[in-house]
C-alpha cells in the first residue's frame, strides 16, 4: 500500500511539474507572438491605441482653440484675410504659368 501511495504522489508531483512547465511555455509563446506583431505593426507605421487616443485628444484641443480664436476675430478681418489669400494664390498661379511657358 505504501508503494502505491508513493507512486501516486510521484505521479501527481510529475503532473504538477508538467502543468507548470506548459504554463511557462504558453507565456513564452504569447510574449513571442506579441513582440512579432508589435514589430510588424511598427514596420507598417501603425500606431497603438494609446498613441491614437493621445493624438485625438490633442487634435480636439487644438480644434477647440482654433474655433475660439476664429469666434473672437471680427468678420471684416476674416474677409480681408481671405481676399489677401486669394490674391496671393492667383499671383502664384500666374507666375507658375509664365515660368512654364518660357
Amino acid at each position: 500500500m505504501a508503494m502505491r501511495s508513493n507512486f501516486m504522489a510521484d505521479l501527481a508531483q510529475m503532473a504538477n511539474g508538467a502543468a507548470s512547465a506548459f504554463g511557462g511555455m504558453r507565456e513564452e509563446i504569447d510574449n513571442m507572438i506579441r513582440q512579432r506583431m508589435q514589430r510588424s505593426l511598427n514596420a507598417r507605421g501603425l500606431v497603438t491605441r494609446e498613441e491614437f487616443d493621445a493624438l485625438r485628444t490633442r487634435h480636439e484641443a487644438v480644434a477647440a482653440r482654433l474655433a475660439a480664436l476664429e469666434a473672437k476675430m471680427p468678420a471684416t478681418a476674416d474677409s480681408a484675410t481671405t481676399a489677401q489669400a486669394r490674391r496671393k494664390t492667383a499671383k502664384a498661379a500666374t507666375s507658375r504659368t509664365k515660368k512654364a511657358a518660357k
